[in-house]
């Protein structure tokens, strides 16, 4: 099928927005792993991450599978005509995000955008749903279409989120598991089914029919619903949820298999290309890894660690994301010619791929130390920034390619029209939209976050008194500390030890918040015993101490109970009172 110059502007404009994102995610990433290895001032991280989850998940997870969904399946009808608007409201809102993430974290201007971004989703769907509706009712469409289902489920936790935290708060475990589900749906419904959706529907093109029984369907869509099982667990722990995640990954498992071992026997034929076959092979083998992983939950210490040590969880979803999604949905794009397969492009993909296998590895292997109790590799978080700072170099080159000439000189792609045969009113629509959004968007962004913690902060004085007191001791054994005249230099030794293996993670030692507060002055600010029976006892402490369930609440991330002993708290606690005499000037203000 040949493309019309009209789509195929359109198809260009698309996809170096996508790309695009993508590229100003992967620098807000290594932003992120800059954290680690230097001080930055000036920028907050939750808000750089709040940046980057938003752009890598909505600006271009979903503007890629949603545009490929769009080009396979519309044939020849006009893109522009159909879908043009909607696109630019996309902008919008993407851009709305962009800019007001940064600057206020969630607030009022970022929630609105994200609230319409979702909208627009919705109606997107609407219209590919219609066209689904026409097409012969194959394996591919099914798959597409459950994944559509699972988007607009994944969203239900969005609608959700408000009412919950405004009735039970954010401590309450409703909350969290209203996160997991948008999460949950996302990975494992929209770009999982929707990616396999598309590689099958993409060999159905060509012919060939890839072929499941009503029951094996049953068993991919159903092992769906039944693993969010493990997020039920993760918030209120219960066997009988333990169970049922258990025999929702065998038959994942199973399920996978019986697809993808149909899908790899066609890819000789359907990706003559061996790059293009190289990245759907790598898709399909992240699917196989994801599996194979979460058929290990089927044991208990497994399934506890796989959401208490973040590295699990940031691989996890950089495997869906990263290696199922992305390298699949942009090996179709390329076989089909809209994305470019020239030299810098190959090369460009190359790298990320390079990133992508490099901070897999240091997360899954790091995170696997943590576990084992056999601490941190010295030069773990140079190591990510390393691969991390690959992702954008690659994405800066494909994003140049996005510009060349013919993307392909064998596809069904026409050759790049001249200047005067482009669709030069589209084009200064979009520009002109894009210019004013910006616009907009410098002069709007400014402020409330501000005016919207004080209004969730200060309550009224009858709640105020209502609340409970914390016990400046806080909660478990610890009752009282000696802590001596000074700074007993070999016991923070050993603290400092555990601390690099078991802290730094989520801590910085200065006063910047990573996951975690940083940990700069926290012996000026909490009494000694707070601060052991935290570390010894933190699962009571974050369910009934009013001062840990304030800091889960800013930072949305419970503390993993790592069993450190009392000696190794305490070696803990020495470290700290070294490390505020160093970088705060004073150390145990809260005891004096």
């Amino acid at each position: 099928m040949r493309i019309s110059k009209p789509n195929e502007l359109f198809i260009r404009i698309w996809n170096r927005w996508a790309v695009g994102f993508f590229l100003i995610a992967a620098l807000l990433g290594v932003t992120m792993r800059a954290f680690y290895i230097v001080e930055i001032p000036v920028l907050e991280y939750r808000h750089i991450l709040h940046t980057h989850s938003h752009l890598a998940l909505l600006g271009w997870g979903f503007m890629m599978l949603m545009g490929t969904m769009i080009f396979e399946l519309e044939g020849k009808a006009s893109y522009g005509e159909k879908y043009g608007w909607l696109f630019i409201a996309l902008l919008i809102s993407l851009l709305g995000m962009l800019f007001s993430f940064p600057v206020q974290g969630y607030g009022v201007v970022s929630i609105t955008f994200s609230t319409l971004f979702v909208l627009i989703s919705y109606a997107l769907i609407f219209k590919l749903w219609k066209t689904l509706g026409q097409k012969e009712y194959t394996l591919g469409i099914r798959l597409i279409r459950w994944s559509l289902i699972g988007y607009l489920i994944s969203t239900l936790g969005l609608w959700a989120l408000g009412p919950v935290t405004a009735t039970l708060g954010r401590m309450h475990e409703l909350y969290f598991m209203t996160i997991q589900w948008f999460l949950h749906f996302q990975l494992n419904a929209w770009f999982v089914l929707g990616t396999l959706g598309m590689i099958v529907f993409f060999a159905e093109k060509r012919g060939i029919k890839i072929l499941l029984s009503s029951f094996q369907q049953g068993l991919l869509i159903g092992s769906v619903f039944l693993t969010f099982a493990l997020a039920i667990t993760w918030a209120k722990p219960s066997p009988i949820f333990f169970w049922i995640n258990s025999l929702a990954v065998i038959i994942q498992a199973l399920a996978y298999y019986i697809l993808l071992q149909k899908v790899l026997k066609t890819l000789p034929r359907l990706f003559p290309q061996p790059f293009t076959k190289m990245l759907i092979l790598l898709a399909l083998g992240s699917l196989v890894a994801k599996a194979f992983l979460q058929v290990l939950l089927v044991f208990p210490e497994v399934a506890v660690i796989s959401y208490t040590i973040r590295m699990y969880v940031i691989g996890f979803l950089h495997l869906v994301m990263l290696g199922a999604m992305t390298f699949g949905i942009v090996g179709l794009a390329m076989e089909e010619g809209r994305l470019p397969s020239t030299l810098s492009s190959k090369i460009g993909w190359s790298l990320i791929l390079g990133g992508f296998l490099g901070t897999e590895l240091l997360l899954f292997g790091q995170g696997t130390l943590v576990w084992m109790q056999l601490g941190y590799l010295s030069w773990y978080h140079l190591g990510l920034f390393v691969f991390s700072v690959l992702f954008p170099l690659g994405l800066a080159l494909s994003f140049i390619s996005l510009f060349s000439g013919p993307y392909v000189q064998n596809q069904s792609f026409l050759k790049y029209p001249n200047s005067n045969q482009l669709n030069v009113e589209t084009m200064k629509k979009v520009m002109i939209w894009s210019l004013g959004i910006v616009a907009m968007l410098m002069t709007s962004c400014g402020g409330g976050s501000e005016s919207q913690s004080s209004s969730s902060e200060s309550g009224s004085p009858a709640a105020e008194a209502a609340a409970p007191v914390a016990d400046p001791k806080g909660i478990g054994e610890i009752k009282s500390v000696d802590l001596g005249p000074g700074v007993n230099a070999t016991l923070a030794d050993q603290g400092k030890a555990i601390v690099d293996m078991k802290c730094t993670a989520c801590h910085q030692l200065n006063d910047k918040r990573l996951v975690g507060p940083g940990f700069q002055g926290v012996t000026n600010r909490r009494r000694p015993e707070w601060i052991m029976n935290m570390i010894t006892n933190v699962d009571v402490m974050l369910d009934q101490d009013p001062e840990a369930q304030k800091l889960l609440e800013e930072c949305l991330t419970r503390m993993p109970n790592q069993n450190i002993s009392m000696n190794d708290a305490r070696g803990i606690l020495e470290f700290m009172r070294k490390n505020d005499e160093e970088k705060a000037g004073q150390r145990d203000a809260a005891v004096k």
